[in-house]
């Protein structure tokens, strides 16, 4: 079985895909792909960040190993949260894991897009908390 898994994970990583399932009776198995490299986030001029505050970004990482989906009406940078929120969840298992705001604050960055195979510990949103 493990020869099997290794064959199909490299075959996976010599194509283009981003995910693939394989399903069989009471078999499941799902490879993801993650991208590591997102565009650079442009600087700002250096008049607009001498006087703006330092922002407290508290990052929202994920805690288990699955599929990103953002809750709707979805997310977006900027938006405003009054209070604790679902901004989105992740599939693992076929179990939906709810991904919570945690307070209040503003989306200060959006880190994944829906669909998207997400690791332990990876950071999904940054909320400005200031």
């Amino acid at each position: 079985m493990a020869s099997r898994v290794q064959r199909l994970a490299e075959f996976f990583v010599e194509t283009d895909l981003l995910r693939l399932r394989i399903e069989r009776e009471g078999e499941e198995i799902e490879l993801g792909r993650a991208v590591l490299h997102r565009e650079p986030v442009p600087e700002l001029p250096s008049d607009l960040t001498a006087d703006a505050p330092p922002a407290r970004l508290d990052a929202i990482k994920a805690d288990l190993v699955g599929i990103f989906h953002l809750s709707r009406p979805a997310t977006a940078e900027g938006d405003l949260l009054e209070s604790d929120r679902e901004l989105a969840y992740i599939e693992a298992l076929g179990i939906r894991n709810p991904v919570r705001s945690r307070g209040a604050g503003r989306i200060a960055a959006v880190r994944c897009a829906d669909g998207d195979a997400v690791e332990y510990g990876q950071v999904l949103f940054e909320i400005d908390r200031g």
